[in-house]
This record gives C-alpha cells, structure tokens and sequence, in this order.
C-alpha cells in the first residue's frame, strides 16, 4: 500500500470505529502488557466483561497499577485480574516477568503488547546504547514475545488452542523507510539509528514512525519462524489517532507548530480511547473462525490490510531479516534463553 495521504487519514478517522468484538474467554489466561492507562486500560476492561480464567494486566508503578486495577474491578464486576509489574524499558525488569509468567502460569492463550512511548528527544538507554524508545517499543517488547513463545506452544498442545500475539504498531509506518545507507551500515541497523551523530532533531521527528515499522516487521519474520503445528496467530493493530496523554512525555516544544497540529489532530479527528482499544481485542480475539487471515498481518479498522510499501519492497523483507537477526544478537546477549527459544522453535522454513 502507498504511503497514506492525509486525505486517506481524515477518512479513516472520520469513519465510526468499528464495534468491539466479542468471545468467551473461560478457562482462559489473557496478559495485557501496559494496562494501568490509555488503550491498554480501556482494553483490559473489555476483556475482563469475557471472563477470561485469568487476566493479567501490567504497570511500570505499582501504586498507578492498583489504582488501575480497582477501577477495572469496579467498572465491570471481574475479580480476577492480577497486576503484575513490568519496564520494557529494562532487560532484567523483562526476563524477571518471563520467568514469573514461566513458572506461574499454566498456559498463555494471549499476549497483548500495548505499552510504548513516543519521544523527540535523544536518549540512549544506559544499558545497551540502543535509542530510548528503540528499547521501549521495541527490543523491550520483543525479547518478552521470543521468551513466552514456548509457553503459547505449549497451551496449544495441551488445550487444541490457537494462542494469539498482539503487537500494538500504528499507521505512522506508512510514512517511514529504512534509507539504503542504514541497511548497508557496517553497525548494523539498529546501532546505526542510535548514534547520537545521527539522531539530528528531523530524524527524531520519525523516530516512532520507525519504531511502529519495526513493530510491523517483527510480527511478519516472527510469524514466518514460528511453527504451523501447533500454531500461533500474531499480528499488529492500529488503533489510529486517539486523545489520550500519549504526546504529554514525547519532548514536542509545546509551543511549536508541530505540537499545535498534532493538537488540532487530536482536537477534530481522534478516536476515544475506547474506540482505539477495540483494535487491541480484535487481534486478541477477532476472526477466531478463520485463524489464518490474520496471521502476520497488519489490521486497522477490524480488517487486515496491506502494509506499507516499503514493508512489502525488497529492501523491506531485507530489513526485516536484518533486523530479526541483530535482534537476536542483542536479546541473546543479554539473556541467552533467547538463543535456546530460538534454535528449538523458531527457524525459518
């Protein structure tokens, strides 16, 4: 798909969302990464209303994840949910809930992975020197899907179930590319896009957008790794714009004309975030009559539809590949289950 116009934006956010899908969840273990604000809190009301056996719903801060919890518990009668504490924004924070969720949970029938953060600022993380959000959006992420993967196989086998993986992306990837000079770079993609000398403040301008591509990109080569029997279903979502207090941490000048169109953005055309959150429990638990139409796919609007031009391009499936394997560098370095995962359940046909 051509890169998305604005034409096409206002239409698709003038449009009425889509209403949210339904399924019962008994017996169930749903984990909702990010789920104390915004998309991710509004998501796990809905699949609190299924009744899933379990409901694990995350935060970075313990106190903001209570007051989440109780307001989740009273706004729809479920009991069940459990807060669990995660950072994406630190490995080990990551490998100690992988571990957690390895020895406590008896099953994982789905992971929706809804935290991130958007930032026009430069900032290395001190603990790898890959980009803030790079980490946050992206590596955090990812080396928590690679580390429950043999969990979501083993659900499927013990229970005949199709887990689901669900990676919150955005349609800001359509308006993003890999230039050819970072895929050729001797660093490496990702190292490449971290360097401070690079990060000029344009750059910065579409850091998200390349985060969200890359989002894009690991759903389809994870997808591609993972076996068809049993299998998983994973795939991205774009919850489109939503008011929400997502811009509130991004360092955009205030005063600047970019933060004043985002705000009239937000003012005219954005979703509640209800409405954005519907697009999380559709690739949760949309389509389950047809599992195969949505795996590695991309959806917006309830329905899958083609990424964007350069994901489909050849330099796209390049960067995917390279991307996967610095990804599984990285991530193995730092915890060496994720090569075990890897060699036992992830090898491209």
């Amino acid at each position: 798909m051509a890169p998305r116009s604005h034409e096409q934006l206002i239409a698709d956010q003038t449009r009425p969302m889509p209403a949210v899908v339904t399924a019962d969840l008994s017996g169930k273990t749903l984990v909702l990464i990010g789920a104390n604000v915004g998309l991710g809190f509004e998501a796990a009301k809905h699949f609190a209303r299924m009744n899933p056996g379990r409901l694990v719903l995350t935060a970075r801060d313990e106190v903001k994840g209570k007051h989440a919890l109780a307001q989740i518990r009273n706004d729809t009668g479920y009991s069940k949910a459990e807060l669990w504490i995660i950072d994406l924004a630190s490995f080990d924070s990551v490998i100690g809930f992988a571990a957690k969720a390895e020895h406590e949970l008896d099953r994982l029938d789905v992971l929706v992975e809804s935290a991130g953060m958007m930032t026009w600022k430069y900032e290395q993380d001190a603990q790898d020197n890959y980009h803030f959000s790079l980490h946050t959006n992206n590596l955090g992420p990812e080396l928590l899907a690679i580390r429950m993967i043999p969990k979501m196989l083993e659900t499927a086998r013990k229970h005949s179930v199709t887990p689901r993986l669900v990676v919150v992306a955005s349609d800001v990837h359509y308006w993003t590319a890999i230039e050819k000079d970072i895929i050729t770079s001797p660093l490496g993609i990702l190292t490449r896009l971290s360097e401070k000398e690079y990060c000029t403040e344009e750059v910065m301008k579409h850091r998200y957008h390349d985060s969200k591509l890359f989002n894009v990109l690991f759903v389809r080569a994870l997808q591609d790794r993972v076996p068809s029997v049993p299998a998983i279903t994973v795939n991205s979502v774009n919850p489109g714009l939503c008011l929400s207090g997502f811009l509130a941490n991004s360092g955009i000048p205030s005063g600047s004309e970019d933060a004043k169109v985002l705000r009239k953005m937000q003012e005219e055309m954005a979703f509640t975030t209800e409405e954005g959150s519907r697009q999380l429990v559709y690739g949760a638990v949309g389509s389950l009559e047809n599992e195969e139409k949505l795996r590695g796919k991309y959806i917006q609007m309830s329905k899958v539809v083609e990424e964007s031009d350069f994901v489909i391009s050849e330099d796209g499936k390049i960067v995917q590949d390279k991307v996967w394997e610095e990804t599984r560098q990285i991530l193995g370095k730092v915890d060496p289950k994720v090569f075990n995962v890897i060699k036992a359940y992830l090898t491209k046909a």
